[in-house]
């Protein structure tokens, strides 16, 4: 940890004289301000590999119930591209926990809307600031699939590594003019047995009589 000191001008009201010198009073009443620029030097460990442990028992979590509230309502995702329709004819409709769309048996148009999208259920309320979007989700503990438990470790190997490497798969190929077989097609122009002899293909035929 680095200390950092800083001189700071004291503010005073208006001095004292007495003989022999001054009295200062500080302002008690000023209120002082300070910036300090502040740098930070961090150093990515990148990617961390997981150690299948035989020997792991770790009880597993049984399911549960995630809540939160943010400011960023998902209903536009359900839109339909329709116009002067009623409210219940706007939005992709029959959601629930394994279908996205918007509920409404439970949702009115004025006062909030519950829908759900990726098994994440949505309640847009509208309120004198605006909507206010909470959102409630059943979680599978360390039992989901995509919950990994096992043990972490550091591969020395992937130092610095933060990101799965990009793999260009434009690649353009220059290929000769020259086909392996141009000599070969050249023999089109030779129209009698005797010209093989002067043939300047710069190939060797051995011709067999097979009748």
């Amino acid at each position: 940890m680095e200390v950092i000191k800083k001189t700071i001008l004291q503010a005073v009201t208006t001095g004292t004289t007495i003989t022999g010198g001054t009295i200062i009073i500080p302002d008690l009443n000023v209120t002082y301000y300070l910036k300090i620029g502040l740098k930070q030097f961090s150093q990515d460990l990148g990617f961390f590999d997981s150690y299948p442990e035989p020997l792991n028992t770790e009880p597993l979590t049984a399911s549960m119930l995630v809540t939160g509230t943010t400011n960023n309502s998902r209903l536009s995702e359900l839109k339909k591209y329709v116009v002067n329709a009623p409210f219940n004819q706007q939005y992709v409709s029959g959601g629930g926990w394994t279908t996205d769309g918007v509920d409404y048996n439970v949702s009115t148009a004025i006062e909030y809307v519950v829908y759900y999208i990726g098994g994440v259920q949505y309640l847009d309320e509208t309120l004198i600031d605006g909507t206010h979007t909470s959102f409630k989700y059943n979680s599978q503990g360390i039992t989901d699939a995509n919950f990994t438990n096992d043990f972490y470790f550091k591969n020395p190997n992937k130092e610095g590594i933060i990101s799965n490497p990009k793999i260009n798969d434009d690649v353009f190929i220059v290929r000769d003019n020259l086909s392996a077989f141009n000599e070969n097609y050249k023999l089109e122009y030779v129209r009698k047995l005797v010209e093989l002899t002067t043939y300047a293909g710069g190939k060797y035929f051995n011709i067999i009589n097979n009748t």
